[in-house]
């Protein structure tokens, strides 16, 4: 009985000492303590220890380099515009022409012009294909290692695209919405995936597999109204 008695008191008198202490440290820092704990998301860090492990182990600087100019330099689909092309006016530009998928993080700008280093500068239209929402093909090719996540505009992680995922083109005055119907991989010199389809469709390519540019990765997707029947 004397010792339960003993427990009691030195239970009550830890407690008088712990409630007040924690009171009048521990709650004025609440933000700065249990902030952080709460917004812990161990799916997030895995995937940032992932990324931060991938590219720890990415080629050098120098090898990418050369592969970005092998994508630039060789007879590819993007040397395949004709000599006679010239854009009078960048319509896309003017209207602030941007996509986004946000399954895979990716946002950008999208650029005009004849020459494929625009590619440098960000997404770029390739001049003969359509404009978005028009019928035929617009399509948009982009770097996939020059730039890297965490930032949004590279297609890095185009190879995570699922088929039913969304890709949202958006101007000034216009939002479209294309779903993705379709993902391949072709050789650099298959200019097909370039045809003006009597269909609403939208193409974007880059450069696989990941740190070379060998083939193409494809990403097709065709323009909701379709699958509402608009």
């Amino acid at each position: 009985m004397k010792n339960l008695i003993k427990i009691l008191l030195t239970t009550v008198l830890f407690l008088s000492f712990v409630v007040p202490l924690g009171y009048f440290i521990v709650y004025p820092n609440y933000n700065k303590l249990i902030g952080p704990i709460k917004r812990f998301d161990i799916q997030s860090t895995s995937q940032e220890i992932t990324f931060q492990v991938l590219t720890s182990i990415a080629p050098s600087k120098d090898s990418l380099i050369q592969a970005e100019e092998e994508f630039l330099t060789s007879f590819t689909i993007e040397e395949s515009i004709g000599q006679d092309i010239v854009i009078e006016n960048k319509v896309l530009e003017e209207l602030n022409t941007s996509f986004t998928v946000n399954s895979i993080e990716v946002e950008g700008e999208v650029f005009e012009g004849t020459d494929p280093k625009i590619m440098n500068t960000g997404f770029w239209h390739f001049p003969t294909s359509s404009k978005p929402g028009e019928r035929g093909n617009f399509v948009i090719i982009g770097h996939r290692y020059l730039n890297l996540p965490p930032r949004k505009d590279t297609f890095f992680n185009l190879d995570k695209v699922k088929i039913g995922d969304k890709i949202e083109v958006s101007q000034i005055n216009n939002q479209y919405t294309y779903i993705v119907t379709e993902t391949k991989v072709v050789e650099k010199h298959d200019t097909s995936i370039l045809n003006d389809f009597s269909d609403y469709r939208i193409t974007l390519i880059t450069c696989t597999p990941l740190w070379s540019a060998k083939q193409r990765l494809v990403v097709v997707g065709k323009l909701d109204k379709l699958y509402k029947n608009i």
